[in-house]
């Protein structure tokens, strides 16, 4: 029996409208005439079509950060703070509560998952289209209701799933959520069923963007892997008494399960198998060149390297993707902001030339990596780091010399391709001819003494803002990328990680993390740290730091410090330090010597991060409307 639902016109032309699938000719519509039911929607091959595209509309705009309705998953990690007053500060201090939850998408998701529900009910209605064609659009959508229960999960942790039914959202129930475990093994499965309809790639350009088997498959290794991280996998969990108010159930696992190491490890070793994906090399005169291997990653549309991804394209009334590059980019160009401000910890994170991590710790908390962020480092006297004095440096991605602090100099390639630092000379624009120094110090080019518009830590990311980019010239002075959502390189350190724990002498943990390593232009990691074989507790400190450099800025980190149960270290009782912007950076003769190169704590002050904050809270509003759910654990 085919189940009709009615659906409010403007709701779909809503979606219709700001629907962002990944690919261009696909998202070319004109406006519809106005159809009054969803039967008359799905008789139609044009309407039916334009509804599938407004469920792409539900994947994320990754890019607008911290802005309203955006995403703080960068600037609530330890790797970045937003200078501008974004609810993302209420995150960092902890003032956010349950009437007040910045950036909950619980709501906007479940909507998505109940428009997804009417298309897979009704799709077959359309006889105008082919069989095969509605084979592969519900497949599609299978795919794109499990992304958005994996966004759900990795936010709220057990979640409700409503599997096919269509629930009016603006009626109160009592539903409750269902437990972890469950709510995994659901959108893995989704996933699975998914890749055996969906195409091993897409061969038009206007199906680019579209999910591939690949794709699913990397997002079932993503979830798993994040299942069985320590914040969800441990006989000490901190939920064991987080009950389903309906069953009595634990809604989290009570019990550590090598065996969801195992199953994240096969499920990432099945991409890798498929031989569909390979890191993205460029080699000129035989010899691999890691800056444009690095650059080339996001700078070429749907390369080797990538699985799944979006478009980043001018789109809507907020011109968001164009902001995203003003946001980043130092206030010294035209037009733009600069105000994403990366903490000193990101910048001590990269490695040296020679592939040593030059800070180990800091000696003003916990030595271990993974402690506070604090003033003080602890220097590997090995790495050839110093924070005394500057040099003559030539930059090997902008290729000019200019005086260099030497905390800056002889770094490893990822870092020269990421972070944006005081008194570099940023060459740009079509033909790399056009440069500026960059001054973020005070009354400097980049700073603005009665604005925001200036990074609070001397740091801005470089991560995605391309060399052909010339905010000078508006709006076609823009390149944009393509948004990773997910890549070869994290399944590589998915696999490596899960290896790590229950198989740690396995050559492949070692073989997969080298060619990362490789591609990046830094000394096999056994090579620079020869007693890390056999050491599993060194092997995951290394490997965590590899993440952190190697999927820097790609929203990955915020669900890291959280899946691994560092975030109480990373972002509690500590600033966020960075350099003294208050002070003048000084002339080109005397770099490194005044008052402005000295790690400084910025004014936001200390952070909070309490246990209660791994997971989201629900909005009290959802808890008004829904008398069965239960709120996240410690809300």
């Amino acid at each position: 029996m085919k189940i009709i639902h009615q659906i409010k016109w403007s709701a779909f032309v809503l979606m219709t409208g700001i629907a962002a699938i990944a690919c261009d000719s696909f998202l070319d519509q004109q406006p519809l005439n106005q159809p009054t039911s969803t039967q008359d929607i799905f008789v139609s091959k044009l309407y039916t079509e334009r509804y599938l595209n407004s469920c792409y509309g539900y994947i994320p705009d990754y890019w607008l950060l911290s802005a309203a309705n955006g995403t703080p998953w960068s600037a609530a990690s330890d790797e970045s703070m937003a200078t501008w007053d974004h609810a993302v500060n209420q995150m960092n201090n902890g003032s956010w509560n349950p009437n007040n939850v910045s950036y909950g998408k619980w709501r906007e998701m479940y909507q998505g998952i109940r428009e997804m529900n009417i298309f897979l009910q009704n799709v077959d209605i359309c006889e105008e289209l082919r069989v095969e064609d509605r084979t592969r659009y519900k497949a599609e959508v299978r795919f794109l209701r499990a992304y958005i229960y994996h966004e759900l999960i990795r936010m709220y942790g057990p979640v409700v799933l409503v599997y096919d039914e269509v629930y009016d959202l603006d009626r109160e129930y009592s539903v409750g959520r269902n437990t972890f475990e469950d709510c995994v093994s659901y959108v893995c499965e989704e996933f699975t069923e998914a890749s055996k309809i969906l195409t091993l790639v897409q061969t038009s350009p206007g199906d680019y963007g579209r999910p591939t088997r690949g794709a699913a498959l990397a997002m079932k290794a993503r979830l798993l892997n994040f299942a069985a991280s320590p914040l969800f996998n441990t006989s000490n969990s901190i939920y064991a008494n987080w009950m389903s108010k309906t069953t009595d159930e634990n809604l989290m696992p009570v019990a550590y399960s090598e065996q969801k190491w195992r199953d994240a490890a096969a499920a990432a070793k099945e991409v890798i198998d498929m031989n569909l994906y390979e890191l993205y090399e460029v080699y000129a005169d035989g010899n691999l060149d890691p800056y444009a291997s690095i650059y080339g990653i996001h700078y070429e549309k749907w390369n080797s390297e990538l699985i799944f991804g979006r478009h980043m394209t001018f789109g809507g009334t907020q011109l968001e993707a164009r902001n995203f590059v003003y946001r980043i980019t130092p206030k010294v160009f035209n037009n733009c902001w600069g105000g994403v401000s990366i903490s000193q910890r990101q910048v001590d994170a990269f490695a040296m030339d020679n592939g040593r991590y030059p800070i180990t710790g800091y000696s003003d908390g916990s030595l271990a990596w993974d402690g506070k962020d604090g003033r003080n480092p602890v220097i590997d006297p090995l790495s050839d780091y110093s924070e005394t004095g500057a040099t003559n440096f030539y930059h090997p991605w902008d290729k000019v010399s200019i005086s260099t602090y030497n905390m800056y100099v002889n770094r490893e390639p990822r870092f020269y391709m990421s972070i944006v630092y005081d008194n570099l000379q940023w060459m740009y624009g079509a033909n790399f001819t056009k440069s500026v120094v960059i001054d973020y110090g005070k009354d400097g080019t980049s700073y603005e003494a009665a604005g925001t518009n200036h990074p609070l830590t001397g740091y801005t990311p470089r991560k995605f803002t391309f060399r052909e980019t010339d905010p000078s010239l508006g709006n076609g002075g823009f390149v944009f990328s393509l948004w990773p959502i997910i890549r070869l390189a994290e399944i590589y350190l998915d696999y490596v990680e899960a290896l790590i724990e229950y198989d740690h002498q396995n050559p492949d943990v070692f073989k997969y993390w080298n060619m990362i390593r490789t591609r990046a232009g830094v000394p096999n990691i056994e090579a620079v740290y020869p007693e890390i074989a056999g050491n599993q507790s060194l092997m995951r400190e290394m490997v965590r730091r590899e993440r952190q450099v190697e999927l820097f800025f790609e929203n990955s980190r915020y669900f890291d410090i959280r899946r691994w149960k560092i975030a109480e270290a990373t972002n509690h009782d500590a600033p966020v330090y960075g350099m003294n912007i208050n002070e003048d950076d000084g002339a080109s003769g005397n770099i490194g010597q005044t008052n402005y190169w000295q790690r400084t704590p910025t004014s936001r002050g200390k952070r909070t991060f309490l246990p209660k904050h791994y997971l989201y809270p629900l909005a009290q509003r959802e808890l008004d409307r829904n008398k069965g759910i239960e709120q996240s654990w410690g809300w």
